[in-house]
């Protein structure tokens, strides 16, 4: 029988001295999955670039905020990367909800990104989650590393992981949280910031008792499936579920 240990992490990883690319499938995703690392990369001096794949146009259900939607959800998001640090962003404005649509073009793109900028980590949502952009956003990391050198880490947003990374944000908390409230017309529908709360805080279960708040991931590289890991055998499952052509690669 495994030891603990070897089942889910009981020590903490720092990846603040690499730069970083971080995939958000819509504004909010970048500070609620992975804001208090975002942090962590930013105070070290390490580059971040964050890339929007969607403005998230359908995220307002009710139609409360009307034709200026959109326009308020980017202005939210700068105000959330300037909380978090990040001078390096770009809005791909694909539609809501539709990015498998234009994996190829998105596919293209990120590659040259990665290529230009040259960054040792790429964050991006599970294969876990349950909205498509998010799935889609995990194909376009997943076929990426298996042709590039990058460490992949997979972040939670509505669904929890079963992590093999955790990542103290204790002293960065306070800016994640104000980077997730700038996100004020999402938090109108749902109240993300307490969630993402309880979600951190209850991630420092397996830490000693100085750490009150940490991010889980779960890493990712090109030999990862290979691994006899319980991670790995999700991972592989998740794929395998979803189709996703990359396990075939």
């Amino acid at each position: 029988m495994k030891a603990e240990e070897h089942i889910y992490p009981y020590t903490l990883s720092d990846f603040s001295n690499h730069n970083a690319i971080v995939l958000a499938p819509h504004p909010d995703d970048e500070s609620i999955g992975c804001g208090g690392s975002i942090v962590k990369h930013t105070r070290a001096g390490s580059r971040v670039r964050v890339i929007f794949l969607t403005k998230g146009g359908r995220g307002d259900f009710e139609g409360r905020f009307g034709e200026d939607y959109l326009n308020i959800r980017l202005d939210c998001a700068r105000k959330a990367l300037g909380i978090l640090g990040v001078k390096e962003y770009e809005f791909w404005e694909y539609k809501d909800r539709e990015l498998v649509s234009a994996e190829k073009e998105i596919a293209g793109k990120l590659f040259q990104v990665v290529k230009d900028f040259s960054p040792s980590i790429i964050y991006a949502p599970s294969p876990f989650e349950i909205h498509p952009d998010h799935r889609a956003a995990f194909s376009f990391a997943w076929n990426l590393i298996r042709n590039m050198p990058l460490h992949l880490l997979l972040y939670e947003t509505l669904v929890p992981l079963f992590p093999d990374t955790l990542v103290n944000i204790t002293d960065e908390w306070q800016y994640k949280k104000r980077a997730v409230e700038s996100y004020w017309t999402e938090l109108y529908y749902n109240n993300y910031s307490g969630k993402v709360e309880g979600l951190n805080r209850y991630r420092t279960a397996t830490l000693s008792k100085e750490v009150l708040y940490a991010e889980a991931f779960l890493s990712a590289d090109a030999g990862v499936l290979s691994k006899d890991t319980l991670q790995s055998k999700l991972l592989h499952s998740a794929i395998s579920f979803h189709s996703f052509d990359a396990l075939q690669h």
